[in-house]
């Protein structure tokens, strides 16, 4: 006779170790852990946490296309590590929500981004950077620029512009800080999890402060727009869009909590992939000589020594490759998560409902499978009329759910980059060490100090 035990199925499940995975081990040094399981284990793996996770990792495409293509009756971000992270700060947004209510969201917010919207920016976009390189030209010699912190600042003013129709060039550095604070936090685990550790309850009570901090201008920026008005001249912002929006089905305006939630979310995510896929960028020149000096010649070449402006962006195609191939090796999404919503399979293998699936563009971005010499810095990956193949690359996620505001994003990169090399030189500051640090998204561990010297063209 059969016993209960003996009847029930046991999961096939894919390689991976047999122990207990802690979140010492991962947060240690998240990216070796991720690169060393593709390494040992394969397109896909599995593992177990301290939590309870059932965690499955893949890096082929055809299992990332399937996991980011299935939507959310399939594999769900409810409830997945971004949404524990996230949720606390930007509310239930587009970035957060999830079924019906990110599906009309989505159908509001859409029309924002639309190209012709969008390109009204790039005459903003290009003082601000041409108002950065001035401040970085008449910098001390004698102390670093701090680039990523600037770059945040910049990314953060743009946006605000953008999207609220308001210059936070004031306090685009305390904005820039409260936002490093809150990313912080997000990045040391729950203080739920571990009540007695002093470092993750010392990041928490900053996030505290943080989050008043930007909560305070946000809703301010929203107060005065509502009592104010939009401005008679210029492009029509993002927020003008969202106060006039109605539900399809319905035809009610957004609550107040929905307001803020789609502001927090556009104004946190807008600037933070911009700012670190900037500061990469300029990493990297500082690195490769040869390079930042045909993204200097092209540049000369195309635009001289007038502003940049959005005409001139098809013929700066070395520039824009830059910018891609930094996206490439730092991408500032360095993992993205799902749950699986009922039992499934990848790959043949068993997927309980509950577990978590995994998606790492920092594996997939290096993989020797998908990428000649992968941790060479080669812009010319991207100047071919073929580009990579369909979902090796992935810094804007994939799928339904991919960035809304790439077009903005990669708008404002491109003219902020061409905009910095025409007018700078840049060199990393002596003794100045990088290394990518894998928080919410993928930064500098030291920041970006450079020095910086105003460029004699020819």
């Amino acid at each position: 006779m059969t016993s209960p035990q003996s009847s029930q199925r046991i999961p096939h499940r894919p390689p991976g170790p047999r122990h207990v995975v802690s979140a010492e081990e991962i947060r240690g040094d998240p990216l070796e852990f991720l690169t060393s399981f593709a390494d040992r284990f394969g397109p896909i793996s599995h593992h177990s946490t301290e939590q309870g996770d059932q965690v499955y990792m893949v890096s082929t495409p055809d299992l990332v296309r399937e996991i980011l293509l299935a939507g959310e009756e399939r594999f769900t971000k409810h409830e997945t590590a971004d949404d524990y992270m996230l949720t606390p700060l930007l509310g239930e947004g587009l970035l957060t929500s999830h079924g019906e209510q990110w599906r009309r969201q989505r159908e509001i917010t859409q029309p924002m981004f639309q190209r012709n919207r969008v390109e009204q920016f790039a005459p903003q976009i290009t003082d601000a950077a041409v108002a950065l390189a001035g401040r970085w030209s008449t910098a001390s010699k004698n102390e670093p620029v701090h680039a990523d912190l600037d770059l945040t600042a910049l990314a953060l003013e743009v946006v605000a512009l953008a999207i609220l129709g308001s210059d936070l060039s004031g306090v685009g550095q305390g904005f820039g800080t409260a936002v490093d604070a809150v990313n912080a936090a997000m990045s040391h685990g729950d203080p739920r999890d571990t009540p007695d550790d002093p470092t993750v309850i010392g990041h928490y009570a900053a996030f505290d402060r943080a989050k008043r901090t930007i909560d305070r201008i946000v809703a301010l920026l929203i107060d005065a727009r509502k009592f104010l008005g939009a401005a008679d001249s210029g492009p029509s912002d993002l927020l003008s869009v969202l106060l006039d929006a109605r539900d399809p089905a319905t035809g009610e305006p957004l609550s107040a909590e929905e307001l803020r939630a789609q502001v927090m979310t556009m104004v946190m995510a807008g600037h933070e992939t911009t700012a670190k896929a900037l500061t990469w960028s300029l990493y990297l020149m500082t690195q490769h000589s040869g390079v930042a000096a045909e993204v200097r010649n092209e540049i000369d070449t195309v635009v001289g020594d007038r502003p940049v402006s959005l005409g001139d962006l098809p013929s700066l195609g070395l520039c824009r490759s830059v910018l891609q191939e930094s996206m490439r090796l730092y991408p500032p999404i360095w993992v993205i998560s799902r749950r699986a919503v009922h039992d499934d399979q990848l790959a043949g293998f068993d997927v309980p409902a509950g577990s978590l699936v995994t998606v790492s563009p920092w594996v997939m971005h290096r993989s020797s499978d998908y990428w000649p010499e992968p941790d060479s810095f080669d812009p010319s990956r991207f100047l071919s009329d073929d580009g990579p193949a369909p979902f090796t690359y992935l810094p804007f996620g994939g799928g339904p759910r991919v960035c809304l505001g790439r077009g903005f994003a990669q708008l404002e990169a491109q003219l902020v980059f061409a905009t910095l090399c025409q007018r700078l030189k840049f060199d990393l500051w002596p003794d100045h060490v990088i290394e990518p640090q894998a928080l919410v998204t993928l930064r500098p561990s030291n920041g970006l100090l450079l020095s910086v010297e105003p460029r004699v063209t020819p």
